[in-house]
């Protein structure tokens, strides 16, 4: 006899997320100035500062920290995804991240182009 069991397995693992920033200055040829910056968890406490409006080259790659890691910075002027869509509700590079078993359709950019592509076709025919 055979039984289908689905169990989501959620584990909760301690400690921290650390962003650390090499900065360098063109401008006064000086640097690296190294900073590290620790989350108080990795579940609720995942805030930090953004960097963004002192050091402007910060927004995409805080964006792309947010988008994968889920750190929230803190006064960023436009934090949202930039590599995973807006549904997905989750972040793929952390240590606990639970892949899923069963790929279903994933909305990509491309599927618009494809049915551009493919109407000109269909009206040939």
């Amino acid at each position: 006899m055979e039984t289908e069991v689905e169990e989501v397995q959620k584990s909760l693992t301690g400690g921290y997320l650390e962003v650390v920033y090499h900065l360098y200055s063109m401008e006064q040829k000086t640097g690296p100035v190294i900073l590290r910056m620790r989350t108080q968890d990795r579940a609720e406490g995942v805030h930090l500062p953004s960097l963004t409006p002192i050091w402007r080259s910060a927004d995409f790659q805080e964006r792309e920290i947010f988008d994968l890691y889920g750190v929230i910075f803190d006064g960023h002027p436009d934090l949202r995804r930039i590599l995973m869509w807006d549904e997905f509700t989750d972040h793929p590079m952390r240590r606990d991240y639970v892949e899923p078993d069963d790929y279903e359709y994933e909305p990509t950019a491309h599927d618009e182009v494809l049915r551009k592509t493919e109407a000109p076709k269909r009206a040939r025919s």
